[in-house]
């Protein structure tokens, strides 16, 4: 006979995901199934008063909602499902290795623990990187994510950085305004 807390653990285990989609046309299917709820997720995580909105744009603004969904047509998503929602997402493009772009989760106690074990796996196979600054670089330091040294920022993102004397930190311009952020995770600086 089984405990209470067994059956309980084996019930979140049968009710839980994994969604991959991929750039393949075959899981479009997935990928528009699941737009508004992604699309939602990612609102809300850089809707924070420190964030201001999603890649630069004012937070619910149309210009917002059409780079998320530009974000979501171009790139590889990561999704956990639970009891048919979504309930984390991490959104990738190819970009020396994979490139974490946006994440987020639903803000429920699960969806923030389905987003760690996403970000932990991420770390664990040394498969993907990514810009973050605020919870989710403290988070990040907490797994145990390398940093990655900001003197290689400019050349991996392509992009004009002021590194920070801490040799972690930079800032960058994104949607006209200055940003202080940190690279961490395992780019392939040959890709």
């Amino acid at each position: 006979m089984k405990t209470f807390k067994s059956f309980i653990v084996e019930q979140e285990i049968l009710h839980e995901r994994v969604v991959s989609i991929g750039l393949h046309p075959s899981q479009e299917k997935d990928r528009e199934k699941h737009r508004q709820e992604i699309h939602d997720i990612i609102h809300k995580s850089y809707s924070h008063p420190d964030i201001g909105g999603y890649g630069g744009h004012k937070s619910g603004s149309k210009e917002e909602s059409k780079a998320i969904h530009h974000d979501i047509t171009s790139s590889v998503i990561k999704a956990t499902k639970r009891n048919g929602k979504i309930s984390a997402v991490n959104l990738y493009k190819k970009q020396h290795g994979r490139k974490s772009i946006a994440s987020g989760s639903d803000g429920t106690p699960q969806g923030k623990k389905d987003w760690k074990k996403t970000k932990i796996e991420d770390h664990e196979q040394k498969r993907a990187w990514g810009e973050v600054s605020g919870a989710s670089e403290h988070l990040q330091k907490k797994m145990g994510v390398p940093v990655i040294p900001s003197n290689k920022a400019g050349k991996l993102l392509n992009k004009e950085v002021h590194p920070h004397s801490d040799g972690e930190h930079y800032d960058r311009t994104i949607g006209g305004k200055k940003h202080t952020k940190i690279m961490m995770g395992h780019p392939k600086e040959n890709a």
